[in-house]
């Protein structure tokens, strides 16, 4: 949704100013005192938060060097990690920050943006009054800013980007034209190529660890490290960034090439990875891209995912009898690539091009396997 609105305001030449906040030891520095006082301000069961300030109390700490013991220490802050409450208790500390911004904020534990389209100065003005707001917020609930890894990315498609000043208590914030949020490399042109070029080189160091380390094992073993440790970095959100030119298309499947050698242990120059791969039963990672887009797209219609339909998929204008299938979605209007090329568009089109036999189906699991067959 995010890159959904970013690609939709540089479609139509908007240019949008965002703000990656970084919290310092996010998860470590929760007030108990303060989580418990925002919990009954959810209004939640009484029982609950006694059961919970409970779960968090008496909980004492201490440190082991050189085989010395320190003496224990009272842990009075910090939402226990690795724990199944852990994530919730944090959520709910920090949900209400979105109340004191006027732009969009988006959230995912202790990742935070803040943006806003600029087309004013106004807009510069209000941004600004959204960080001092979020700084106050961090005053109150002793949640502290990372200045230093807090950067501002200005989207745009001009060649000469128009750059606003942010600060943080008068400091001015870093501005930057790339940044990895969420695991995916963001540039401020919406390009991918940052992203891919850093998952094949991400994919090739696996792949050649487990080929120097796994060579005499068997294939079944070899296919299935390949599928856990290397396939896996290859599609790592690959929803968002599937790419439509065909050299990138063609970088990516290059380490699935290597990785079919690996698992036959065949390194002649002369075979041929289209059979070599078909001999294994392994699709293309271009149509395998294409399968997973189209698997969450069928999530996102019958209302599987947190995404509003209604928000992004809307009625076509007609409908052709012969051609077209009942789900039929109305396609965006896109001026350019970034856009065009961009998961709802492009997924949309793909979507409508499926045969009623294969929409049809409702549940996701025989869909997908419907798609891949």
């Amino acid at each position: 949704e995010f890159v959904h609105e970013l690609a939709g305001a540089l479609d139509g030449r908007d240019s949008v100013d965002c703000i990656f906040l970084d919290f310092s030891k996010a998860f470590d520095v929760v007030s108990h005192d303060l989580l418990i006082a925002k919990l009954h301000g959810y209004k939640i069961d009484k029982k609950v938060v006694y059961w919970i300030s409970e779960y968090l109390s008496l909980r004492k700490q201490y440190v082991v060097l050189n085989g010395c013991q320190s003496e224990f220490a009272d842990v009075t802050s910090g939402v226990p990690q690795g724990s199944v409450l852990g994530p919730l208790l944090f959520m709910l500390y920090l949900n209400d920050i979105v109340g004191v911004v006027s732009s969009p904020m988006r959230l995912f534990a202790d990742d935070c943006v803040v943006y806003r389209k600029i087309r004013a100065s106004d807009d510069v003005d209000i941004l600004q009054a959204d960080i001092n707001a979020i700084t106050d917020w961090c005053k109150l609930w002793e949640m502290n800013i990372n200045f230093k890894k807090t950067v501002h990315i200005p989207f745009t498609r001009r060649r000469v980007p128009s750059l606003s000043t942010y600060t943080i208590n008068d400091e001015p914030l870093t501005v930057a034209y790339e940044y990895k949020y969420l695991g995916v490399f963001l540039t401020s042109t919406l390009s991918w190529s940052k992203h891919i070029d850093y998952t094949v080189s991400k994919a090739s160091r696996m792949l050649g660890f487990l080929a120097r380390n796994f060579k005499p094992v068997p294939r079944s073993l070899k296919e299935r490290l390949y599928f856990s440790h290397v396939r896996s970095i290859l599609e790592y959100a690959c929803t968002i960034w599937d790419p439509h030119t065909a050299v990138q298309i063609i970088k990516l499947e290059k380490v699935q090439n290597r990785a079919a050698r690996f698992v036959l242990n065949n390194y002649d120059r002369r075979l041929s990875m289209t059979r070599a791969k078909q001999s294994l039963g392994w699709k293309e990672l271009s149509f395998r891209r294409k399968n997973l887009r189209l698997k969450f797209f069928n999530n996102i219609f019958h209302c599987r995912t947190g995404i509003d339909r209604n928000a992004y998929l809307h009625p076509p204008d007609y409908i052709s009898q012969r051609k077209d299938h009942v789900y039929k979605v109305k396609e965006f209007r896109c001026k350019s690539d970034v856009y065009m090329n961009s998961f709802f568009p492009k997924t949309i089109r793909d979507w409508n091009g499926l045969p009623a036999s294969v929409v049809n189906i409702v549940p996701n699991d025989m869909f997908y396997s419907t798609l891949t067959s």
